[in-house]
């Protein structure tokens, strides 16, 4: 499902429309690079996004490549996502 890495960009000209929060958090790089990715959608454009496919998704994606940019933010060891692949390969073998 690569429909929501796609809606990437529109993801975040929505935000900007409906999560004043969201818009609060980004970088002085990010608020420069929506100009050039066609700026804040007007809110029958938000609209029109939220009522697509995998807009939700998009939403989701945004944010959380939002999070990762937080330098403060702790990142598990690497041991942690280890065990996450072991269970889904464990999971995906009892297919």
């Amino acid at each position: 499902m690569l429909e929501p890495i796609r809606l990437h960009v529109d993801a975040k000209r929505c935000l900007y429309a409906i999560d004043d929060a969201y818009h609060a958090r980004l970088s002085v790089d990010s608020v420069r690079s929506l100009q050039l990715q066609g700026g804040i959608f007007s809110d029958d454009e938000a609209q029109t996004f939220l009522d697509k496919p995998f807009a939700k998704d998009a939403l989701a994606l945004r944010r959380w490549d939002a999070d990762a940019k937080d330098a403060a933010r702790v990142t598990p060891p690497l041991k942690h996502y280890l065990q996450i692949a072991k269970a889904l390969l464990k999971h995906e073998l009892r297919r």
